[in-house]
């Protein structure tokens, strides 16, 4: 468990096929203390389709055209954070719509964040690069790209979830 009094980070992320979600959960797992997490789940107010061609046609459209769907209410303060963690599968090579919509909608700048990415292909760079400039000026202190992890859940890939939020925890101090 990895502590820091007094400090909240945020986890935020959208999960359609369950990656995301699997590493989230993992994320959490190496905090530790659910007290100092607050964990935002993105939901669109029209569902992706989960399953079949549809998914990847309607989703990567989506991806490819920069849509920013309207997302179901959540809360996010960035006041309340020092540290934001952002969770999102690749779609077509870029964040998922929801993802998007989240980090043109709030301003987090000044925070220490980290990006954890899932994707089939684990070609993460294009994407790290584009979130990159949603953030502007925000540096990102730790970068995950995990392959299929849920389908997978290997060591290698616990290594390095473990990795990355050791990374956030001593960036915060």
């Amino acid at each position: 468990m990895i502590r820091n009094k007094d400090r909240k980070i945020a986890v935020v992320y959208f999960s359609l096929g369950g990656n995301t979600e699997y590493v989230v959960q993992r994320i959490l797992e190496a905090i530790g203390d659910e007290t100092a997490v607050d964990v935002v789940r993105l939901e669109p107010i029209r569902p992706y389709a989960d399953a079949g061609p549809m998914k990847y046609i309607k989703g990567g459209a989506a991806a490819s055209l920069g849509s920013r769907p309207q997302l179901k209410p959540y809360s996010f303060d960035p006041k309340k954070y020092d540290a934001v963690i952002v969770g999102s599968p690749i779609w077509a090579g870029t964040i998922a719509p929801p993802i998007r919509t989240f980090l043109l909608a709030n301003k987090i700048k000044g925070k220490k964040i980290g990006v954890a990415l899932c994707s089939s292909s684990g070609r993460a760079d294009k994407c790290f690069s584009r979130i990159e400039k949603y953030l502007k000026k925000t540096e990102i202190i730790s970068k995950l790209s995990l392959v299929d992890p849920a389908k997978n859940k290997n060591g290698g890939d616990l290594y390095e979830i473990r990795r990355f939020v050791r990374e956030i925890m001593e960036a915060r101090g």
